[in-house]
């Protein structure tokens, strides 16, 4: 955590304002001067409020070292009746007088502790052991919700109502009578403990819903009513989640029902719009006790240890799919020899496996190409003339630092910063995209820092170009904001889609650009790239399918042979060596483009064959598995216990009684 602060100046920054705000505190208060304490107050509350909403590293240092919110707000009140204690205000008063005002100001902390308890509690308890999208549940299953006035920013919220009443008492200090001090303390107690009384119904509400394997039954129920033969399974991070959405779409065009299930509730939420029922089964338990009497298949996109909970399970082909094929360890992991099938793009994935010697049986490595590439746009004409009202479109994608120290994962600590400056200096007209991965800077510092650097570095370039228009901003606003709806069909997010790129890419064309969030996607920015530099990944198969030219950076300046044989999928693209002229190698592509017949070839041999489409053989392979899990079981499948489904809740799905989604 310290570590963190010195590399983060704004950090450093409003922690130094906070500590001395509270040090102005003390010294106000020890000086019996209630005005400066009361201005003194404000600022501290201020930057409290400031602190726990913005900057969550300092918000945890602070716990860690004793002097979270909760403290700092008794803090605030026991320097308040110090101040009462020197000046003279307290010289006209009783002994009792003076413990009864230091027990209505103690009030103010422990009012907004018990509320902030109760809160915590009610949250736990109202979390249902499984959550759903797009999935019909009886009414008892529904999962209540609490005013969003009583829930969002709970703590920064009783923070500045608190502060009314200290201030108030300091007021009252410089004044002389207290009845301010008195009144504000009861109007914060007011609020606060009606707030808790209503927490509190909601407390006896939530002890009269449907147990934990009753709701676990009931949910089963619902879904059994779609008969899902196919499983796709994820369980990671939140910055991991595009491992399962990128399979969403091909298993829609499945002819095959299929759910997806989820370990993580941040996943059911992350998880981009789609038609799949998606069920989240956080406990290992549950997931173990939760019935899917249909399921035949299951698909895994990373291997991770929560895999365990559904493998266990006989009654069903387990299959690794991965979130794309490299050459990284991730693509020919030993782990994978605990899946029935694995399937890959091309014959690349199965010599991968091969060479790898990893004891993966060549007979359960299935070829099924890369059903997402369908949309990519191929292209292979020779590439356009850059010029300054067409500049070359460079699309840089350097992949994370990875979870070991293996060579050849980012470019970024090595060569990125220095690689974006040639880029943007170069004599060829050039426009960069840059899209860092994900999960970049989670575990190596120098990585966050050298994407920070370039955004930067990007930032300055287009200061020099006139802004975008107000109107263009404007409509790109509002259909994202039309996106974020949750009650849009597929069909209709997909055609916004379309419209906000659309948009985008007009009022973008010839500007350099940052990609922050879900748009534009990866596959719009291959569809508008010349070219691509990206590290040892997936997307330097993935890019193939555009048939355009891709340069892979050898951050450690391997020899080009070995480089090669030791990342087969680089074959047909250009190397990017730290002394690599980049302006060399950029008219080398856009004049003769010496590897244009390899690219043809490389196609092929990464991704598959070009016909049948990747979708048809991916269906074809999900086809013959399931009639193998049939003749395997002779029609016994499925997940979990093997259960009848409750009477009243056959009824309900039967019935067609429906309600909301949870």
């Amino acid at each position: 955590m310290l570590h963190l602060l010195a590399r983060r100046r704004s950090l450093i920054a409003v922690l130094a304002g906070l500590l001395a705000s509270y040090a102005a505190l003390v010294v106000t208060a020890i000086l019996a001067r209630p005005l400066a304490f009361a201005a003194a107050l404000l600022v501290a509350s201020a930057i409290d409020i400031v602190v726990e909403r913005r900057f969550r590293p300092v918000v945890a240092l602070l716990r860690r070292a004793q002097f979270g919110i909760s403290h700092r707000a008794f803090v605030q009140v026991f320097l308040f009746l110090l101040l009462v204690a020197i000046t003279d205000a307290n010289r006209a008063m009783s002994r009792f007088e003076l413990l009864l005002i230091t027990l209505v100001a103690l009030t103010v902390p422990v009012c907004r502790i018990g509320y902030l308890g109760l809160l915590t509690l009610v949250r736990r308890r109202m979390l249902p052991p499984v959550e759903v999208r797009n999935l019909d549940l009886p009414a008892e299953f529904h999962t209540a919700r609490l005013p969003k006035v009583l829930t969002d920013d709970p703590t920064p919220r009783l923070m500045a109502l608190g502060l009314l009443p200290v201030l108030a008492g300091a007021l009252s200090v410089w004044y002389g009578p207290f009845w301010l001090f008195g009144v504000s303390v009861a109007a914060y107690t007011l609020i606060v403990v009606g707030a808790g009384v209503f927490l509190l119904l909601q407390l006896v509400r939530l002890g009269r819903r449907p147990d934990r394997q009753r709701w676990l039954d009931g949910v089963s129920a619902a879904l059994r009513a779609h008969h899902p033969e196919v499983v796709l399974y994820f369980s990671g991070s939140a910055n991991s989640v595009y491992q399962a959405e990128m399979w969403l779409r091909t298993l829609e065009k499945m002819p095959h029902t299929c759910v997806v299930v989820v370990r993580g509730r941040h996943a059911i939420r992350g998880l981009g719009r789609t038609e799949l029922p998606i069920v989240c089964i956080p406990s290992a338990v549950d997931l173990m006790n939760f019935a899917l009497p249909d399921a035949r298949i299951a698909l895994y996109v990373a291997n991770v240890g929560n895999n365990i909970h559904l493998l266990r399970e006989p009654r069903v082909k387990h299959v690794f799919i991965g979130h794309g094929d490299s050459d990284k360890v991730a693509s020919f992991n030993p782990f994978s020899k605990v899946y029935d099938q694995i399937w890959v793009a091309g014959p690349a994935g199965r010599e991968r496996y091969s060479r790898a010697q990893v004891g993966v049986r060549d007979e359960d490595i299935v070829e099924v190409g890369r059903p997402q590439l369908d949309m990519v746009e191929r292209r292979t004409e020779p590439l356009p003339t850059p010029t300054p009202q067409r500049p070359l479109s460079v699309l840089y994608l350097p992949t994370w630092e990875g979870w070991t120290d293996d060579d050849f994962q980012t470019s970024l600590t090595v060569m990125g910063p220095a690689l974006v400056d040639r880029l943007l200096r170069s004599p060829i007209p050039v426009r960069l995209i840059y899209k860092p991965h994900p999960l970049t800077g989670t575990r190596d510092p120098r990585a966050a820092a050298a994407d920070r650097e370039i955004r930067q570095m990007i930032a300055a370039a287009q200061e020099e170009l006139e802004p975008i228009h107000p109107e263009t901003e404007g409509q790109l606003d509002r259909i994202a904001r039309r996106l974020a709806r949750r009650d849009l069909s597929v069909a209709e997010a997909e055609r916004l889609q379309a419209e906000w790129h659309s948009v985008y890419w007009n009022a973008y064309a010839g500007r350099h650009v940052t990609v922050r969030g879900r748009l534009p996607m990866i596959f719009d920015c291959y569809n508008v790239a010349d070219l691509m530099i990206a590290d040892v990944s997936s997307v330097v198969s993935d890019f193939l399918a555009s048939g355009r030219p891709c340069v892979v950076a050898n951050p450690k300046g391997l020899d080009e042979g070995e480089f090669r044989t030791t990342f087969p999928s680089t074959r047909s693209a250009y190397l990017l060596n730290p002394d690599t002229d980049v302006d060399v190698l950029l008219a080398t592509i856009t004049g003769a483009d010496p590897l244009a017949s390899a690219r043809l070839e490389a196609r092929a041999y990464l991704l598959g064959p070009d016909t049948p489409p990747a979708q048809e053989r991916w269906n074809a392979a999900t086809d013959a598995l399931l009639a193998a899990a049939d003749l395997e079981w002779d029609g016994e499948h499925g997940a979990g216990p093997a259960l009848e489904m409750p009477a009243v809740l056959a009824e309900a799905v039967d019935g067609g009684q429906t309600g909301a989604p949870a």
